[in-house]
C-alpha cells in the first residue's frame, strides 16, 4: 500500500496562505468499532446562521463526543454527507478523534483515509509494517484495507480524519498565514482552524470550529494561522459502495 506523508507547516510571515498538497485522500485515526457508514446524518454541530448559498460554522464546542468501544480514545463526528447515487450510504465523512493509547485501526475496505496530526504531541503509526512518525500538521494517506496501529502516543493525540468512498476525488491541504481570502464551495468542501485568528465575516472563529462554505463567497481573513482545507467531489459516477 502507498503511502504519503507531507511535511510539517513551516513558520509562515505576512504573505499569501501557503498551500501543501496531498495527493490521494484517505482517513486514519481510530474512530470505533461502531461507526455506521449506511445511516448517514444532518451535519454535527450547530451550523451559523446561512442557507445553501451562504458558509455555515459547526463549532468545535457543539459536537458530542463519543466514546470508542476499545475504550482507548474519543470521537467527535464533524459532518457525514450521504452519496448523491446512494443516499443510503456515507460519500465522505469529517471527524476529529482523541487518541489516549496504542491499538489497531478498524479497516474500511472500499475507503481511502488520510489523518491529519492536528495536536503538538508526537503520534507514531505503524502502516502495512512501515512505520511513521507524526508531528503537528503532518499528514499521512492510505486505504481503509491498510494494516494500521498506533505504536506510540505521548499525552493526547488529536487527529483530524476524513473518510471517503473510493471512485470519489478528494484533497486535502493547509492553508498558512496571513491573508484575506473569499472562500466558497468551489474553494473548499470543509475548513477547519489549527491555530492563529480567523475570522469569518468578521465573526472570530475557536480551534477545530469548521466552516462549511456556501455557494457565495465568504470573507475570510488569516493571521498567523493554519486552517485545514478538505475538498470532495461527490458526483463521481464510479464510487464503489460504502462497506456495511
Amino acid at each position: 500500500m502507498n503511502t504519503r506523508t507531507t511535511p510539517v507547516l513551516p513558520p509562515t510571515e505576512a504573505a499569501p496562505p501557503t498551500l501543501l498538497p496531498l495527493n490521494p485522500i484517505g482517513q486514519a485515526g481510530r474512530d470505533g468499532d461502531e461507526l455506521d457508514m449506511q445511516s448517514p446524518k444532518k451535519p454535527s454541530g450547530e451550523p451559523g446562521n446561512g442557507s445553501a448559498d451562504t458558509a455555515h460554522i459547526i463549532p468545535m464546542d457543539t459536537l458530542e463526543p463519543q466514546r470508542w468501544a476499545n475504550g482507548r480514545g474519543w470521537t467527535r463526528e464533524i459532518h457525514r454527507e450521504p452519496a448523491a447515487d446512494a443516499p443510503e450510504t456515507v460519500a465522505w465523512r469529517l471527524s476529529l478523534a482523541d487518541i489516549e493509547d496504542t491499538g489497531p485501526f478498524s479497516p474500511f475496505p472500499g475507503m481511502e483515509r488520510h489523518l491529519l496530526s492536528a495536536a503538538p504531541v508526537p503520534l507514531q503509526l505503524s502502516i502495512d509494517g512501515v512505520v511513521h512518525d507524526l508531528r503537528y500538521t503532518q499528514i499521512v494517506t492510505f486505504g481503509g484495507t491498510a494494516e494500521v496501529a498506533t505504536t506510540a502516543v505521548h499525552g493526547r493525540a488529536r487527529p483530524l480524519n476524513l473518510m471517503v468512498r473510493s471512485g470519489i476525488r478528494g484533497s486535502l491541504d493547509l492553508l498558512g498565514g496571513d491573508a484575506q481570502l473569499s472562500v466558497s464551495a468551489a474553494f473548499a468542501t470543509a475548513l477547519v482552524v489549527l491555530d492563529g485568528v480567523v475570522a469569518l465575516d468578521g465573526r472570530r472563529l475557536e480551534r477545530f470550529d469548521t466552516i462549511l462554505p456556501g455557494d457565495e463567497g465568504t470573507r475570510l481573513t488569516l493571521q498567523g494561522a493554519t486552517v485545514a482545507r478538505v475538498r470532495v467531489e461527490t458526483s463521481a459516477p464510479d464510487a464503489a459502495p460504502a462497506p456495511a
